[in-house]
């Protein structure tokens, strides 16, 4: 009897014990929504966290040009963002850079942010060589000099080093394509002087097929520099051309004023006839045949026209005040016009 009273307490106990560990099915939601609410909190927190990261930082250079020199490392570049105050995270811009361009890095040059842009969109911009400089419309008339050209590149692009670009473009004189050019503020003078001899290369090409007299690529570009000065309208620049080519022809001197311009900034109205006998390769006077390099940067109609000289009864001719040129089949003409024109 005592056994089985012990044994009945047992069992009641143990039941007991187990009603004690039992969860009712309103604790097990309560507990499955506060581990729902934690991981939520997480996740938001985290996603703050890589936001803040990705975000623009509160000091961000609006309108401020940035170069990105060549053969930085991605490490250099980000670090010199992060100390510029473009990015808030090196992790952040270096993770979009290799998400969007794979080991190829980001592209060297000058950039412009003229807004707050986040680390991703900053990277983009950079792996895509989107500068964000706008380009300038600048356009070089023809027959302008090598100096004419730098001069208008400086006023139309403050930043441009002149003095450099006439280094480089020195010796290529005539071969600058006068035109009209889209350049960013920055571009740099081998950039520049590599898109108008580009340029020139693409408009001299066309006319390959057309060209009539023999000789070398650079007699033409001299003799179109010379034309481009000497006469205003394409059918004066042809018959100005089967001019001075014949008078090369028939070993005559060129006697042309406009390489007095070239040296001396004179007009002809002003050269003087100690000017005429002045000892230069570039003097028409003195010397037969072509000077010795080209005077101008020569437009596509002067070119055309030292290419393709229209014959002519003339040997001579001159420009009124007016720019209206008048020839003549011999010197005594000649004097004539001279004393009707150029009184």
């Amino acid at each position: 009897m005592d056994h089985f009273s012990n044994r009945q307490s047992y069992l009641h106990r143990e039941e007991q014990a187990g009603n004690a560990f039992q969860i009712s099915p309103e604790s097990a939601e309560k507990n499955v929504f506060k581990k729902i609410l934690l991981g939520m909190s997480f996740v938001i927190i985290f996603g703050a966290s890589i936001s803040f990261l990705w975000s623009p930082p509160s000091e961000f250079p609006e309108n401020k040009i940035f170069e990105i020199k060549h053969g930085m490392t991605l490490g250099e570049i980000s670090a010199f963002l992060k100390e510029e105050h473009v990015i808030r995270s090196r992790f952040a811009f270096e993770f979009c850079v290799i998400s969007f361009r794979g080991d190829r890095g980001a592209l060297s040059g000058n950039y412009l942010f003229k807004e707050p842009l986040g680390a991703c969109m900053v990277a983009q911009r950079i792996v895509k060589g989107i500068s964000g400089i706008p380009a300038v419309r600048i356009t070089i008339p023809e027959g302008s000099s090598v100096k004419e050209i730098a001069q208008i590149l400086a006023k139309n692009m403050p930043e441009f080093d002149t003095a450099h670009f006439l280094t480089l473009a020195e010796k290529k004189e005539g071969y600058l394509f006068p035109d009209t050019y889209f350049f960013k503020g920055d571009t740099s003078p081998e950039k520049v002087l590599e898109t108008f001899l580009e340029n020139f290369e693409k408009k001299f090409n066309t006319l390959t097929k057309m060209i009539e007299r023999s000789g070398n690529r650079n007699d033409l570009v001299i003799m179109a520099s010379i034309i481009e000065k000497e006469a205003r309208t394409p059918k004066d620049q042809e018959i100005v051309s089967g001019i001075l080519w014949k008078r090369i022809d028939i070993k005559m001197p060129l006697q042309v004023d406009a390489p007095f311009y070239y040296l001396l900034g004179k007009e002809s109205s002003e050269i003087t006839q100690k000017d005429l006998y002045m000892k230069s390769p570039y003097n028409t006077y003195r010397n037969l045949g072509l000077p010795i390099a080209p005077i101008s940067n020569p437009g596509y109609t002067a070119l055309l026209a030292a290419a393709v000289p229209q014959e002519s009864p003339y040997l001579f001719y001159l420009s009124d005040k007016e720019g209206i040129i008048h020839y003549a089949k011999n010197f005594e003409e000649h004097k004539k016009n001279k004393a009707k024109y150029l009184k």
